[in-house]
């Protein structure tokens, strides 16, 4: 039996539905089912009364309810003291995260931090994996996201995500009509880039140098909100990662024809120092990625 599984089956309850459970704990739905129907093959009994509409508890349900309860008040308890004496019960976490991660993959887990240690503040650097990389080795930053083929050997890291560089476009753009892209077609069309600093803009360098052909950049922004506008109405393209791209944007997106990926991870500095905060977010972020 693990702790999770008591957060697990205590959410459901409280919120009436799996379902519900998940959207509260930033958690698959799949994930929270998972985890409660292990529980009930460790107790060897049911919990649960699935329904239509939410669940119900079984009588044996209602009785581990009490003891499941008392047992996350106990931890909750146990962790305030230890935070107290950490100094845990104040404090600042900051971390530097490209736009696009920031805005896509981070707010999950922030939440679900935040939800774990509400006392923290959390202070979030919007940077290009690069900056964040000199940030790092210059002492400016303590943690910071970063691309796992820029990782120095004074940095230490845990790895984050993978993640598909594709071409975005509006619907009616003449790129539409091509499955894949090359990077000769990419660089024959106006594109839309985050400054210098990013690594969309070091990613363009290495395809203009091996096409031997300038690119016709016509916007440079670091505003993700501008950035899909443009491309939504047809005025450029631009090289996104492929988790930024929504069903409701209005934009549409085609891989390279040599597939591109990224490996992000969370990185620090070996020989550094890291606050009590940002040591206990650092431990949390990667144990979550872990976990899903």
């Amino acid at each position: 039996m693990e702790f999770r599984q008591l957060q697990h089956f205590v959410t459901i309850v409280e919120t009436g539905s799996i379902s519900a459970a998940a959207r509260h704990l930033f958690l698959a739905q799949p994930a929270i089912s998972a985890s409660i129907k292990k529980l009930e093959t460790e107790l060897n009994m049911p919990l649960l009364h699935r329904r239509e509409r939410g669940v119900s508890l079984t009588e044996a349900g209602q009785q581990f309810l009490q003891h499941a309860r008392q047992i996350l008040q106990q931890a909750k308890d146990a962790k305030l003291a230890m935070q107290a004496i950490e100094g845990l019960d104040q404090g600042e976490v900051e971390i530097a995260v490209p736009p696009m991660l920031g805005s896509y993959f981070f707010p999950p887990l922030l939440m679900a931090f935040k939800h774990q240690y509400p006392a923290l503040k959390l202070n979030i650097i919007d940077s290009g994996t690069r900056s964040i990389r000199q940030k790092l080795l210059d002492g400016e930053l303590e943690l910071g996201v970063v691309a796992d083929h820029d990782l120095p050997p004074e940095f230490e890291s845990g790895k984050l995500m993978r993640e598909e560089m594709v071409v975005a476009m509006s619907v009616d753009h003449p790129l539409a009509a091509f499955e894949q892209i090359e990077y000769k077609d990419l660089l024959k069309h106006e594109l839309i880039l985050f400054g210098k600093g990013y690594y969309h803009h070091s990613l363009i360098e290495k395809i203009s140098q091996k096409e031997k052909e300038r690119p016709r950049v016509a916007f440079t922004s670091n505003l993700l909100p501008l950035i899909k506008s443009v491309i939504r109405k047809g005025y450029a393209v631009s090289p996104m990662w492929k988790v930024t791209i929504q069903d409701d944007d209005g934009i549409i997106t085609r891989p390279f024809v040599e597939p591109f990926f990224i490996d992000l991870s969370l990185a620090w500095r070996r020989d550094s120092y890291l606050s009590r905060a940002n040591q206990v977010f650092r431990d949390f972020i990667l144990e979550e990625v872990k976990d899903n």
